[in-house]
Formats: C-alpha cells, structure tokens, sequence
C-alpha cells in the first residue's frame, strides 16, 4: 500500500510539472499579457511584456518611478492573463511577485532586451531597473469549451 501511495504521489507531481511547462511554452509563444494589480481598492492592469518564463516564475521589469512599482510594493498579489485568439486560449496566472535584486540578471536583461537601457541610466546597477518575478501560485488554461465551468478546471501549482 505505501508503494503505491509513492507511486501516485509521483505521479502526481510528475503531472504538474509537464502542465507548468506547457504554460511556460504558451507564454514564450504569447509573451504579452495583461498584468493586474490593486491601488488600494481600485483594479489597475496593464500590458506587460514577459522577460522570462522559468520553472521558478515569471519575470519581467518595470522601473522604480512607475505607479505599477509602488502597487507592487504595497500589494504583490497579481494576475496574470495571457491569450492567444486562434485558437481561442487563455492562460490565466495568480501569484504573488517577489523582486529580484541579482545584477548579473539585470545585465543579461540588457543584453538581451536592448531597448531597456532607454529606461533610466542604461546600466544593471540603476537602482530604478527593476525586475520582478511572480512566483508561488497557481495557472490554468481557459476556453471558450470552459466558459460555464471555469471552477472545475485543473489548477497548475507553481
């Protein structure tokens, strides 16, 4: 019996690790997304584009002047929501945002996303560069076959 509980747990987990990496080839194939946030009780979202999709989050930047940075600050709860209409799928993410103070990132950021270095002083060790992960949550796949079920649809943990 306990073998059998492993091997179920393994299964399990084995699982979810092949649905996160579907979600992380969805956003590297939709790097574009809605990203939410709360200023106070007010809902704010905005267009985001994804620096990276990785087993330990999703990343992106912003800057530290920026409202988004503030509402991050005072509540780093978010959502996330990819698409793609053709055919129509959504991936919608919730998870809280932990900021990634790691120079060697912020500079590979640069490199590989030139058109950052307009933002600010160009360089990974402008305390107003800013990137920030969202980690620690959960994903799932929406269609339009999903519309009136939505809570029943299997959660990706992350």
């Amino acid at each position: 019996m306990i073998s059998l509980l492993l091997n179920i747990g393994k299964i399990r987990w084995e699982w979810i690790h092949m649905s996160f990496q579907e979600a992380i080839q969805f956003m590297q194939e939709n790097p574009t997304c809605t990203l939410a946030t709360a200023d106070g009780d007010q809902p704010r979202a905005r267009g985001m584009l994804v620096l990276w999709a990785r087993e330990d989050g999703i990343y992106f930047t912003t800057g530290a002047p920026k409202s988004l940075y503030t509402q991050l600050r005072a509540n780093p709860k978010v959502e996330l929501c990819f698409y793609t209409p053709q055919p129509l799928k959504a991936l919608r993410v919730t998870g809280e945002v932990k900021f990634v103070d790691d120079i060697a990132l912020k500079s590979q950021a640069l490199e590989e996303r030139p058109f950052l270095k307009a933002f600010g002083s160009g360089t990974a060790g402008d305390p107003n560069f800013i990137i920030f992960k969202v980690a620690n949550g959960e994903a799932f796949f929406w269609t339009m076959e999903d519309n009136l079920s939505e809570a029943e649809i299997p959660r990706i943990y992350f």
